[in-house]
Order: structure tokens, then C-alpha cells, then sequence
């Protein structure tokens, strides 16, 4: 381990325990009558992410290994205040208002990347790829708002990308510099994760991750321009997958709630909405998968054909976990097999 990485574990053990002392210290509500500005669990820790990335930066200005510029305005600033800027505009609760503006600042984010950069270069025109570049942004900021219909699904999301960040870091794949400001993100988020894991002693509202989300979307942004872009997509598959889940039953099977996350898989299979510790299990072991098929895209020849899988894979997993099933008879790996091995040696005796 070279001694930048150890800065980074050292930097997530920091952001982990400063976090994990002031939740403890709010004194709230789990789900609060009024809004206090004080006892706002997002700006705690959105304080600490920002503080942490910002001191890592001017430790580290200069990076050997980072293929291009890295700049403090474009790559932590911005970020940080457009993601501020999109939760002021949740608290006025205009769905239309915060809908324009994070996809506004998300185009403006898109612009601010170096002319030579493209995600699709032969496919479409530069105009054309910074537009299906906000686009993505969009969905990544409410996509992880529509995870948080119960409590530590959208921070395990968020925790999953930046650890496979690290890992792609490890093989060469990023940055190191990535990966540090990456563990400095999980430290901070993995101690809210821990006080939003069943049962819940904190909760966070669908506006404030949607800012993490736009967060997540612009170091993702920074990630794909390393050319780990497919990587990226595969940590964060799982989002994509329960948005694409969620606008399906809402659109197309017609099933009409009062918010749009009661239409995801992980919500449909919790008793009445509440959260269950088997459903917070087995998401978690999705993210895990959807980790390790991100670091096995680095070594994939193909750039488009193990994300397709990785989708593919999580819409499997995803619609047996909206069936009847119960979180712990889909999760266990062990009845499943026996499962898949008893119904295809019963049909071969019939």
C-alpha cells in the first residue's frame, strides 16, 4: 500500500468519527414535526464531506498519476454548491423549481469538462454528448433520492460507488488522488449508514440525498473521464435499475402511489413500508455484486457488454425481490441453488 492510499484510510477514519460524534449528539426526532436548520442531519455531514475533500485537495495539488488537470472549482466547489443550491430549492417544495434547477447545474457541470472529453464520441456530437451527460447526472441526484424511501438504501448506493472507486484505484484503473477523495466521501457517509441502519435512529429526507446524489453524479463524471465511465455504471447499476423499476409501474402498469419510491422493488417487498433488516441484507449484497463486476469491467475487453449483464443481472435479482418472496428466502444464496437444482431434476423425471 503506497502512502498516499494510507492518507486516504486516514482521512476516512477522520470524516468516519467526526460524523459518528455529532449524530450522536442530535437530539430529534427520527422523523421531525418541523424543520430545524440545527438538528438537519445533511448539513453535518455535507460539511464534513466538503471539508474533507477540500483539505485533501491543497495536500495533494499534484498528482503523477492523473491523466489530466484536476481543478478545486470544477471538481469540489461546484459541486458542493450546486448540490446546496438544489437542497434550498427542496425546501420550498416545488417539484418543478428543483427538477429544472439540478438539471440546470448539471448541464453546467457537463460544460465545464475539457473540450476532448466525450462519453459517446461515435455515436454523437458534442453538443449531443454534453447533453446525455446532464441527462445521466439528473438521474444519478433523483435516483438516490428515490432510494431513500427507507432509511440506509440510498447511503449503501452511495458507500458501493466510492468503494469501487477505491478498488479501481487499486488496479490502476483511477487516480489515486480519486480514490482518496472517494474514502474521505465513504468515511462520512458509512457513519451515517450506520445510524440509518434498522432500526433507524437518524433519517435523512429524499431532497438531501438527492444533493449526495448530484455529488455522486459529478465525481462519477470525474471517473469517466479516466475512461472507467463503464465501471462507474456498473457500481451504481442498482439505482439505475430501481429508477427504471419505479417509472415502469408508475407508467406503465399504472400503479399510482402518492411518491414515486413506493414503486420500487425494495419498498414493495417491506411489510407496509416499513423497513426490514432482510431487505436492507439483500440490497447490500446487490451492491456488493454489482463492486465486484465494476472491477472485473477493467479487465473486460468489451466497454458496453458487462454493463448490459450487470443491468441485466440487477433486473433479474430485482424481480424476484418484487415477488412473493421474502427477503430471506431470496437472499440465501443456498436455497436458491437448491431451488434452480431441484426444479430442473424434477422436470427431467417428469
Amino acid at each position: 500500500m503506497n502512502e498516499l492510499m494510507i492518507y486516504g484510510l486516514s482521512a476516512l477514519f477522520i470524516c468516519f468519527m467526526i460524523v459518528i460524534f455529532l449524530l450522536s449528539r442530535l437530539k430529534t426526532d427520527i422523523f421531525p414535526e418541523d424543520y430545524e436548520f440545527g438538528l438537519d442531519p445533511f448539513w453535518y455531514i455535507f460539511a464534513v464531506m466538503f471539508a474533507g475533500a477540500s483539505v485533501l485537495f491543497f495536500v495533494f495539488p499534484q498528482m503523477s498519476d492523473t491523466i489530466r488537470t484536476y481543478h478545486y472549482t470544477s471538481t469540489i466547489f461546484l459541486p458542493f454548491l450546486f448540490a446546496a443550491l438544489i437542497y434550498f430549492c427542496y425546501l420550498f417544495d416545488v417539484s418543478w423549481l428543483t427538477n429544472l434547477v439540478t438539471f440546470a447545474v448539471a448541464l453546467a457541470i457537463s460544460y465545464m469538462q475539457a473540450d476532448d472529453f466525450q462519453l459517446f464520441p461515435k455515436h454523437l456530437t458534442l453538443f449531443q454528448d454534453r447533453l446525455v451527460t446532464a441527462v445521466l447526472i439528473f438521474i444519478v441526484s433523483k435516483g438516490l433520492g428515490l432510494l431513500n424511501g427507507q432509511g440506509g438504501i440510498a447511503s449503501m448506493q452511495f458507500c458501493g460507488v466510492m468503494v469501487a472507486a477505491v478498488f479501481l484505484a487499486h488496479f490502476d484503473a483511477l487516480p489515486q488522488f480519486l480514490a482518496v477523495i472517494a474514502m474521505a466521501y465513504l468515511g462520512t457517509m458509512l457513519a451515517f449508514t450506520i445510524f440509518s441502519w434498522p432500526p433507524e435512529r437518524i433519517v435523512m429526507s429524499h431532497g438531501a440525498f438527492s444533493c449526495f446524489g448530484f455529488i455522486m453524479g459529478c465525481f462519477m463524471l470525474n471517473s469517466a473521464s479516466e475512461f472507467a465511465d463503464a465501471s462507474m455504471i456498473i457500481a451504481a447499476s442498482y439505482l439505475f435499475t430501481e429508477v427504471a423499476v419505479a417509472l415502469y409501474n408508475r407508467f406503465i402498469c399504472r400503479e399510482i402511489t402518492t411518491d414515486l419510491y413506493m414503486n420500487t422493488s425494495y419498498y414493495k417487498i417491506s411489510d407496509n413500508g416499513q423497513y426490514d433488516l432482510g431487505v436492507a441484507r439483500g440490497v447490500l449484497k446487490i451492491i456488493v455484486i454489482d463492486i465486484v463486476l465494476s472491477v472485473i469491467q477493467v479487465a473486460a475487453s468489451e466497454r458496453l457488454a458487462l454493463v448490459i449483464f450487470a443491468i441485466a443481472l440487477n433486473l433479474w435479482f430485482l424481480s424476484i425481490f418484487s415477488g412473493n418472496s421474502q427477503p430471506s428466502e431470496f437472499f440465501s444464496i443456498t436455497k436458491l441453488g437448491k431451488m434452480a437444482v431441484k426444479g430442473l431434476f424434477g422436470k427431467k423425471q417428469k
